[in-house]
């Protein structure tokens, strides 16, 4: 409970200190709402000029899109801050100064570096997601609902988990992680359906670096459609895959923590 307070109230001082400064915070919203609303409408455009791409429509590849954005910013909000910063604080003795606080070190880091600002993010794919939905004229189930929210809470948790994986040998190298560009560079694969790439890209992304179950093969169960490796198997597997990459994640902390070495400074 002490540590789920802790997270309230550093997320509320954050938050307060972001809009400390409105006029500078809206217009970083706005910038973000410009740049992947026009990014979302060039997807769209792209598709729509072909009629569909490997038998996906325009608004079902607006749709996953969405979930794609969603679930990297429900992730970034805790995360992005603490990949882009491990190597710093390998060295100016930020990672000694959590090791001594009286909380799980990583939950210390967690914290204390949220960033409010993905908020740009969530709500303009909250408004996307409800106009793909409207536009495809979908009908669910209060089960279908219910995973809506599981499928993103668990693409947040790959996402999330992955980047971390990717990002903490840099605690232990105290420079950028040989693996961070792993992440950033294959995230954009999911803006659309991994079938529309080869088999041996659709298998990595499936059992190797699970990008796949991210958006792709849990939006399947709410669209109605059995595309992709294992499918209809795949579907409903992501809260699987993300509580195995969590069990994954806490083991890689674990393991590269309890090596650590302090900077000295």
């Amino acid at each position: 409970m002490y540590t789920i307070r802790m997270f309230g109230k550093m997320f509320k001082y954050r938050f307060l200190a972001n809009i400390e400064y409105p006029g500078a915070y809206i217009a970083g919203i706005i910038g973000q709402w410009l740049v992947y609303g026009v990014e979302m409408m060039m997807v769209f455009l792209m598709v729509w000029n072909f009629g569909a791409l490997a038998g996906w429509l325009p608004v079902e590849i607006v749709f996953i899109y969405t979930i794609w954005l969603m679930t990297y910013a429900l992730a970034a909000i805790f995360t992005f801050d603490i990949c882009i910063s491990f190597d710093q604080w390998a060295v100016n003795g930020t990672m000694d100064e959590a090791m001594i606080r009286p909380m799980p070190p990583f939950a210390y880091l967690m914290s204390t570096n949220i960033n409010v600002g993905y908020i740009s993010h969530i709500s303009l794919t909250a408004v996307a997601l409800g106009i793909s939905i409207s536009h495809l004229g979908l009908v669910w189930s209060v089960w279908e609902w219910l995973w809506l929210f599981i499928l993103l809470i668990s693409g947040a948790v790959i996402t999330g988990c992955i980047m971390l994986l990717c990002n903490m040998p840099a605690m232990r190298t105290r420079s950028r992680s040989p693996f961070s560009m792993l992440f950033w560079e294959t995230r954009i694969f999911n803006m659309y359906p991994i079938t529309i790439y080869p088999q041996s890209l659709q298998f990595i992304f499936t059992a190797v670096l699970p990008l796949g179950f991210i958006n792709f093969y849990p939006a399947q169960v709410l669209l109605g459609r059995q595309d992709g490796l294992g499918a209809p198997v795949t579907m409903w597997l992501s809260p699987v895959v993300a509580a195995l990459l969590v069990a994954l994640t806490a083991f890689s902390w674990r393991r590269l923590s309890r090596g650590y070495e302090s900077a000295g400074t």
